[in-house]
């Protein structure tokens, strides 16, 4: 098979296409005729060598989290999936490849009503966005939430996971062409946050009152203005720095303390007890359509490197997909 190896860390470019041995199934594990394989920020922070997790690979390294195929075979103790199903979930041997393995506790069927390449646009940004919205911010209907970064993946899926549960959606964005594209999807209110501050906005919208929570992107940039925009005793669910920031940064403290706000980091490596749940919810929602997917972009395998250069602009909407075969 051809799967994407990178021999040491660093830029887009130490992502190479080159011949790799099938990988076989073990124990717990499915084996996957890979379709379509989803490129995801996290991915891009492993390939640079900055998660914390990336001294623990061993090289060469396949990146890659979501993949969307048919199933070839089945490991030891695996039940639910069969050769032929069409499937969409998390990959253990590295999702940018002609083949791969999967963890059958994060994978699910796919859909009649969805392709390969939007099932591939699925598993990290769906499960994260419910991950946040139900179990972090314990999202219920009536209440306004701030979901920011709205045209990106967890975003997208964040404000039809919200209107879904009832929820109405304040949600930022940099263009008018972003915020077109959030209000297709259900949001109730587009800020410009390049044009408007998003805090002043959220008072405005809430009578004074502030938001009940905010899903946070880019904390390193906006934990202020949260804790402005947020009411007293709300909550702040913190998914990340912001695609190629510094994770590291300052913060105010009054208004955070004074507000007794709630703020809670979130890893989806950590939800292993709620994914069988969570799963089953979010084929309903899939399944009925109203959450959809996403893509913003496919592109062969072989230029992995260019998709991660055009998921740092932070100019595409949805997903960007791999396929495979070109």
């Amino acid at each position: 098979m051809k799967a994407i190896h990178v021999h040491e860390f660093g830029d887009p470019e130490v992502m190479v296409l080159e011949d790799a041995a099938d990988p076989t199934p073990g124990a717990g594990q499915i084996l996957v005729d890979v379709k379509a394989a989803g490129v995801n920020p996290v991915d891009t922070t492993f390939r640079s060598g900055a998660h914390p997790l990336s001294k623990s690979l061993a090289l060469p390294w396949t990146p890659g989290i979501d993949a969307a195929g048919d199933v070839v075979a089945v490991g030891e103790g695996v039940s639910g999936f069969a050769p032929g199903d069409r499937v969409f979930g998390a990959a253990v041997s590295g999702a940018y490849a002609e083949k791969a393995l999967l963890n059958p506790f994060r994978t699910a069927k796919l859909p009649d009503n969805l392709s390969y390449e939007e099932g591939a646009s699925l598993p990290v940004v769906l499960y994260t966005a419910y991950y946040a919205l139900i179990y972090k911010a314990g999202l219920k209907a009536g209440e306004t939430v701030l979901i920011h970064a709205g045209a990106g993946g967890v975003g997208c899926m964040g404000i039809q996971i919200a209107k879904a549960a009832g929820a109405r959606v304040i949600t930022t964005v940099s263009s008018e062409e972003k915020a077109a594209f959030c209000r297709d999807f259900g949001a109730d209110v587009v800020v410009n946050y390049r044009e408007e501050d998003f805090a002043e906005r959220c008072l405005a919208e809430t009578g004074g009152v502030g938001v009940d929570s905010v899903i946070e992107m880019v904390v390193v940039e906006n934990f202020d203005a949260d804790c402005r925009a947020v009411k007293k005793y709300g909550c702040i669910v913190v998914l990340g720095a912001g695609t190629g920031k510094n994770p590291v940064g300052s913060v105010n403290y009054p208004p955070f303390y004074s507000k007794d706000i709630d703020v809670r980091g979130l890893s989806l490596f950590n939800s292993d007890p709620v994914f069988p749940e969570m799963i089953r919810q979010l084929d309903l929602l899939l399944a009925d359509g109203r959450v959809r997917a996403s893509v913003g972009e496919t592109m062969p395998l072989a230029d992995a490197a260019r998709a991660h250069d055009l998921l740092m602009t932070g100019k595409i909407f949805g997903k960007i997909v791999l396929t495979m075969g070109g």
